[in-house]
């Protein structure tokens, strides 16, 4: 075989698989064009833009957004909020100020979850912790999450 001929097939099945990776279900691996777009919206809305978490789509599936946010059913919202206000630490529960942070917390919650369901593919909103927030910030989470590793 000819140099001509051999660089040519190379060429040709290094375009074969270039087409055969544009095929791939990118979905499945995180990676879809989908969850880019879906993120460019919470990132583009200017009343999420100004508060200090930024929630994130991490995964679109049959119509169901999984977003992730900075506490969960064991890790109190305490944990976040005293990170992110540390005027805030060392307040009882009912302290009109962490409370008044906890609603606040809540109306960006159901911002995102409005912005999901504007979508037209989108069906529901699920959450996730953002366990990497928390390893960012060298803050451990409690026992349960004890095997969680920062990325």
């Amino acid at each position: 075989m000819d140099r001509f001929t051999r660089t040519a097939l190379i060429g040709s099945g290094v375009l074969l698989v270039l087409l055969a990776l544009s095929l791939v279900p990118w979905g499945h691996w995180r990676l879809s064009p989908r969850i880019w777009q879906l993120n460019d919206v919470l990132k583009q809305d200017p009343v999420l833009a100004d508060y200090p978490y930024d929630f994130r789509a991490v995964e679109f599936l049959r119509g169901i957004a999984t977003l992730t946010r900075p506490y969960d059913a064991e890790v109190p919202a305490a944990i976040f909020l005293t990170t992110t206000d540390p005027a805030l630490s060392g307040k009882p529960a009912d302290d009109p100020a962490l409370l008044a942070a906890e609603e606040r917390l809540r109306e960006h919650e159901m911002r995102a979850i409005s912005l999901m369901l504007a979508e037209p593919d989108v069906s529901s909103v699920v959450w996730s912790l953002d366990r990497a927030w928390f390893g960012r910030r060298g803050i451990p989470l409690p026992s349960s999450h004890a095997n969680f590793r920062p990325m």
